[in-house]
Parts: C-alpha cells; structure tokens; sequence
C-alpha cells in the first residue's frame, strides 16, 4: 500500500510529491532518485545535470 502522505491531487491528478521541495507533482514530471520522486529542478540542483543540447530559438512559435 503506498504512503498516502506523500501523494498529492493538487495538480487535478494523483502524483507523487517532491521529497526535496515539497512540490506537488505528476507521475510523468518525477524523477525517481535513491527511491523518491524529484522534481527537475530538485534533480538538476541535487546532481549538477545539465542538458546535453543546446536550445534552439524557432520563429514564428508562440507559446501561451
């Protein structure tokens, strides 16, 4: 039975909650780390990870 307590509905669909900031957070988003769900920002802080690509600006998109 999972730990009720660190699962969340607050993003309008049941995830698991980011044992560093305490971020509610979808399944798809968490990153499992030492067995408990992350958040990217939390991974990216804790590890030092970056992207291995570099970005591309692409004209003409708007993203609301």
């Amino acid at each position: 039975m999972p730990d009720t307590k660190k699962l969340s509905t607050a993003t309008g669909q049941l995830g698991p909650i980011c044992a560093i900031t305490g971020k509610p957070l979808t399944f798809a988003e968490a990153i499992v780390m030492d067995d408990k769900f992350v958040s990217y920002e939390a991974y990216v802080e804790i590890t030092g990870a970056e992207s291995s690509t570099e970005g591309k600006d692409i004209s003409g998109l708007k993203l609301e």
